[in-house]
């Protein structure tokens, strides 16, 4: 049965999720604590079949490179967003936190490409608008929607950067707003939502 789980990562507490069955897995997000997400691995008994990113901000990948190195795995997000990795460690520092090691992308995903022959059949919504490569990832099979920095609860992205644009944000979140409303969203920082609240509530984009 597939099932997911959710680990708080690395120095800014990106939601890095885990979603799995009995033998395998696909992790999306590894912010960085490596050691929490092996953890959880073996306290399951799952292999990683994949690495999924939303986006190549630096707090996103801290531990994309090892575990796609200790694991033997390929690494999936947008190229568009590469440029973004090259300046991780300088990111970082601006932060007053350490270098990141910044991986290769090996697979690039776009609008509608499907993550097939893995644990899960995951759907790739483009989001842009926090960054160019912002990606949203849809899995049917659970109701499951993880967003990245495109959605919060009760908020949105960051689009103060010179590469962002809340309009184009703003429609990316309107596609979001297309799937059922009780779709469960898990965002890339603070606390799960869903579609229906965010409709609703959210006082950056409302439709309701």
């Amino acid at each position: 049965m597939l099932s997911f789980n959710v680990i708080p990562t690395g120095p800014l507490m990106v939601n890095c999720t885990i979603i799995y069955n009995d033998k395998n897995c696909i992790i999306v997000d590894p912010g960085g604590s490596i050691e929490k997400i092996i953890g959880f691995l073996e306290e399951k008994g799952v292999v990683p079949e994949v690495l999924i990113n939303t986006h190549g901000h630096f707090d996103h990948i801290g531990a994309v490179f090892e575990l796609k190195n200790r694991f033997r795995i390929p690494f999936y997000m947008s190229r568009k967003d590469e440029f973004l990795l090259r300046q991780a460690s300088l990111h970082a520092s601006m932060f007053g936190l350490p270098p990141v090691v910044s991986p290769d992308v090996d697979f690039d995903l776009s609008e509608n490409v499907r993550i097939e022959n893995t644990v899960a059949n995951v759907l790739i919504i483009e989001t842009p608008g926090h960054t160019p490569g912002g990606i949203s990832f849809y899995v049917k099979e659970l109701n499951l929607l993880i967003t990245g920095d495109t959605l919060f609860a009760g908020s949105v992205g960051r689009t103060d950067f010179p590469y962002s644009d809340f309009n184009e944000l703003k429609e990316s979140i309107l596609k979001l707003y297309r799937l059922n409303d009780n779709t469960i969203v898990i965002p890339g920082h603070g606390e799960f939502t869903t579609i229906g609240d965010e409709k609703r509530h959210n006082h950056f984009v409302r439709v309701v």
